[in-house]
């Protein structure tokens, strides 16, 4: 049976639901090393309670069976019956892991599937009482008053939990219609504070609803939830009143207590809501190629404007860069995404390896609300997960090697991100035992990548880079868990893809990071302009780490390669003219000659060009389809004269031609 994807409820929920699964995701795993917070009890019940709600609207049973269970036991551990331990959270990963299953049958129009039976078994055993001892400390005052209203005579002022209970249910949608008519006369006229037929200004809206879910609940701590609970009992427990006058009288009960202290919470929520609109990420992209071409008329009237030499027009070209400038970086923002969006599943990631591994290790993410492009987001999960779950498996030791180290015998690993420039910095530090450099050479010489000659006169950034090689392990036994140098090869190259760059810091016993800098967007990049002949190619600028200008007469041959010192540094250098332009003359060798240093992937090489244009922002347009598929081109531009230029891959420009002897 097949769900309309079209609907617009049901995209809503999808948004909300997923938006609450993420954070579900990070939240139990912190929730297991502060089992008694109450802030993430309350969270966490929330969470289930609202996918619940939404389930049952949209009747999807399978759903709302599972999270009404897990809505339960943190019921419990809401009201300190229960505490945290590893297995429980075991079984409610197990139930995130079900939701996120079913999440992904919606999102592609089917009905959800039912949970695990044994999944629901075991939470069921957590809400029986025959089987869990009171463990919990003396609760605090504020529950005490819902507590006592469970004692609470029918005809009481207050509600009771059951009632309560009962009345969530169906103001989500759990109920049967058939069900709600039967309901007592205090349900009913409750019920319609979600679903009456009166008009806008007499119905209770959702978010003042909320605001008394919540207060009811023990969110509030300052209030007493049973004053805000009894003057709604006392306006809608009338059974002698018709059915259209309790729906009115609620209402405006509601609205009376909205006019005390806790009137001012909802109101944000509802202007909140007011002042978004969800928008497809395709016309998002089509706004953003549309900037990409003003960019390009831009840059081509700021090369017509030098030209003419006139003051008024000058000024009127300077503020068309202003605007486009202006524009460019507000439509960006509008792809943006917090990288918390990738972050949140790591705590997950790493606690789950660990527990396999039995490794204690800790978690810390800095710069989660570095924001960057959609598009990378979504691109850098495989790659962070790949090198993550290796600093787990590799980078940190067993407890009792680290206590015999002298280190705590918990490992820590630090997931960073930060904003430098048009870049983003992302880095992976862990404090485990490193790398040596003299293993890895042994292990470059065992596996026939070079002879010792060669590999002795590897720096140690040279040594690290080795991991990167395509097969290159240091595990004796392959299991699931990849070791450092299994698939590293292809991280790699996703993040050579982007245009990124990768560099290795290692010291034995104190450990090991990564970095990754890769630019804030694909959209538009910044680059270097250079001539090759009469040819123009652009550098992605993220790649160029610097210029110098060559003396020919200080370069060196080693091994057949021809190099040139840098800061006591050897680096290999090519000529772009014999592998791009097409015609090249040794004997039009000047004697001074542009050098640019450019990072690919972890190593550093020189690049000799004829001319350096300067910097140029680029939209990036695919290659035509003769040129498709050219070894060492990313893509094509047109520059601010009307030319085209290509722009260079260096990643792949350096396997196709770096071999060739020349």
């Amino acid at each position: 049976m097949t769900l309309d994807t079209d609907d617009e409820i049901l995209q809503d929920f999808l948004v909300e639901a997923e938006e609450i699964l993420e954070g579900l995701n990070e939240q139990l795993v912190e929730l297991e090393n502060q089992p008694q917070d109450a802030d993430l009890l309350n969270a966490i019940f929330r969470g289930f309670h609202t996918i619940k709600g939404g389930a049952g609207f949209l009747s999807l049973d399978a759903m709302v069976a599972l999270c009404h269970k897990g809505e339960d036991v943190f019921n419990l551990l809401r009201q300190g019956e229960r505490i945290v331990d590893a297995d429980m959270m075991d079984t409610f990963l197990k139930v995130l892991d079900s939701l996120n299953s079913m999440f992904s049958e919606l999102k592609a129009g089917e009905y959800p599937t039912a949970a695990d039976p044994a999944i629901l078994s075991q939470l069921a055993t957590y809400l029986n009482p025959d089987k869990v001892a009171f463990t919990a400390p003396e609760p605090e005052p504020e529950p005490a008053v819902i507590t006592e209203s469970k004692s609470a005579p029918s005809d009481s002022d207050e509600i009771t939990d059951d009632e309560f209970e009962s009345l969530l249910d169906q103001l989500h949608g759990k109920a049967a219609p058939g069900s709600q008519e039967a309901a007592s006369e205090t349900k009913a006229a409750a019920r319609p504070a979600k679903s009456s037929s009166q008009s806008d200004s007499d119905d209770i809206t959702e978010e003042e609803f909320e605001a008394l879910l919540d207060e009811l609940q023990g969110k509030t701590k300052s209030i007493s939830p049973a004053p805000t609970a009894a003057p709604i009992i006392e306006k809608t427990a009338e059974p002698e009143k018709t059915q259209p006058e309790p729906q009115k009288s609620a209402a405006a009960a509601s609205t009376e207590t909205k006019k005390d202290d806790t009137a001012p919470k909802a109101a944000p929520a509802k202007q909140t809501a007011d002042t978004s609109v969800r928008v497809d990420t395709s016309r998002l992209d089509e706004i953003m190629n549309m900037v990409g071409e003003l960019v390009l008329v831009r840059n081509r009237i700021n090369t017509l404007e030098a030209a003419f030499e006139n003051e008024d027009m000058a000024k009127a070209v300077n503020n068309l860069t202003v605007v486009t400038g202006d524009l460019q970086s507000a439509v960006m923002k509008t792809r943006m995404q917090p990288i918390k969006k990738v972050f949140g599943r790591f705590p997950r990631v790493v606690r789950d390896l660990a527990r396999s591994l039995k490794k204690d290790i800790n978690l810390e993410l800095r710069g989660e609300e570095t924001d960057l492009d959609k598009n990378l987001v979504e691109a850098l999960a495989d790659p962070l997960v790949h090198l993550v779950r290796n600093a787990v498996d590799h980078g940190v030791e067993m407890p009792d090697v680290r206590e015999a180290a002298g280190k705590p015998r918990q490992g820590n690993i630090v997931l960073g991100a930060a904003q430098e420039g048009d870049h983003i910095l992302l880095t992976i530090t862990d404090d485990g035992a490193g790398m040596n450099p003299e293993v890895l050479r042994r292990k470059a010489v065992e596996k026939g990548m070079m002879d010792e000659d060669n590999a002795s006169r590897l720096t140690e950034s040279e040594c690290f880079a080795l991991i990167f090689s395509p097969g290159f392990s240091m595990k004796q036994e392959i299991s699931d868990i990849s070791g450092r140098g299994v698939g590293m090869d292809v991280v790699k190259t996703s993040i050579s893809k982007l245009n990124g760059v990768i560099d290795i810091k290692s010291e034995i016993g104190i450990g090991t990071t990564l970095s990754i800098k890769v630019p804030l967007t694909l959209a538009i990049m910044p680059t270097l302009m250079v001539m090759l002949g009469d040819q123009i190619f652009a550098f992605p600028l993220v790649n160029v780490n610097e210029i110098f200008h060559l003396d020919l007469t200080k370069t060196n041959v080693v091994d057949g390669q021809q190099t040139i010192m840098v800061r006591n540094k050897a680096l290999p250098l090519f000529y772009l003219r014999k592998w791009l332009a097409k015609n090249f003359n040794e004997t039009d060798k000047p004697e001074i000659e542009h050098v640019v240093i450019v990072n690919v992937g972890t190593q550093r090489v020189g690049f000799v060009v004829d001319q350096l244009l300067g910097q140029e922002e680029v939209v990036i347009k695919p290659l035509g389809a003769l040129l498709h598929g050219t070894k060492g081109l990313a893509g094509a531009t047109i520059t601010g004269d009307g030319r085209i230029a290509l722009i260079l891959d260096f990643p792949e420009l350096m396997k196709a031609y770096a071999n060739r002897g020349y």
